[in-house]
């Protein structure tokens, strides 16, 4: 025969190890989201640095060309800085101060600010005038919100960011 205590204490112990399990699960799946989230970032960097990279190519097989290049980044990057780091700098600034650190890597492209970049802050893009972007300022940076206008003329060699 139970006793009715043993009755009473066997449903609040039920109730509260559900209660527990369901805190659980809620947890669970708010991490599942954020890591699919931090994901979604990554990716759209990658395919940001494919598709300019696709751009370069195309205008740099071309004669001579002149495309606008629509940006598609996290929220969180504000800019694009082409540099040569191992050049002399001309614009020691925020933004260079954001990207110094990368002149060990053989890079040309940074993205501001590097820690919003999900791992990928820099970039060799081939076929880039480095030199002739970087001709006036050192990094040179664009706001995301303007875009880029790749350009390469008849008699240039390279592909160069406007």
């Amino acid at each position: 025969m139970k006793k009715r205590g043993q009755q009473m204490m066997g449903m609040p112990f039920g109730m509260i190890f559900s209660i527990f399990l369901i805190v659980i699960f809620i947890v669970v799946a708010f991490m599942s989201i954020e890591s699919f989230l931090r994901f979604s970032d990554t990716s759209s960097v990658g395919l940001f640095y494919q598709g300019l990279q696709e751009t370069v190519d195309d205008a740099w097989r071309g004669q001579s060309s002149s495309s606008h290049f629509e940006i598609n980044l996290p929220p969180k990057i504000d800019k694009i800085c082409f540099a040569n780091l191992s050049a002399t700098i001309t614009n020691n600034g925020e933004d260079y101060e954001s990207i110094k650190d990368f002149y060990v890597y053989e890079a040309n492209v940074f993205l501001i600010p590097p820690r919003a970049a999900e791992g990928i802050e820099w970039k060799l893009i081939n076929h880039l005038d480095i030199t002739k972007i970087s001709k006036t300022k050192n990094p040179y940076c664009v706001n995301v919100e303007n875009g880029l206008t790749i350009k390469k003329d008849f008699y240039d060699k390279l592909v160069w960011v406007e």
